[in-house]
């Protein structure tokens, strides 16, 4: 049985798709939806190096990064909350924002909130790292703890 549905966010399309498909799923199983989204601050040290002569920047400029990526994040949930709760009124959706490495985070919300699946996208915005590294639904479809649904 479907009851608690995890679908993590990250602003692509990929994830919009996946959000949609989510509250489909939530609406006729009566499932509650929670939308959570990964603020990943750990690239910021490999940003924190001015081009030319890789002198650290100062750490006002870091807090900054960090503050402007947070509230991006937290708006990007917003809107991801106001369309899903617009779309279906009758389904319960709650929203969290956590820091950390996006498919480590998202694993550990789903073993800590006893998903019954994850609904996520294909791609995100991972970027060139993505393809070195491997991708964040490949991970978490590797190591949940929970069936995952990747729609594409």
């Amino acid at each position: 049985m479907i009851e608690n549905i995890l679908v993590p966010l990250d602003g692509s399309k990929a994830a919009d798709k996946a959000l949609e498909f989510a509250l489909d799923l939530a609406e006729k199983y009566s499932a509650t939806v929670t939308l959570l989204t990964v603020v990943d601050a750990v690239p910021v040290p490999l940003t924190a190096y001015a081009a030319p002569d890789m002198q650290p920047l100062a750490p006002v400029f870091m807090e900054k990064y960090l503050k402007e990526l947070k509230t991006h994040h937290e708006n990007m949930l917003a809107k991801a909350l106001k369309k899903a709760t617009k779309s279906k009124p009758s389904v319960k959706i709650s929203t969290k924002l956590v820091e950390g490495r996006p498919a480590p985070t998202i694993i550990e919300t789903a073993k800590e909130g006893a998903f019954d699946i994850i609904v996520m996208g294909s791609r995100g915005l991972g970027g060139i790292k993505e393809f070195f590294l491997g991708s964040v639904s490949d991970r978490v479809a590797d190591e949940a703890p929970c069936p995952v649904m990747i729609v594409k």
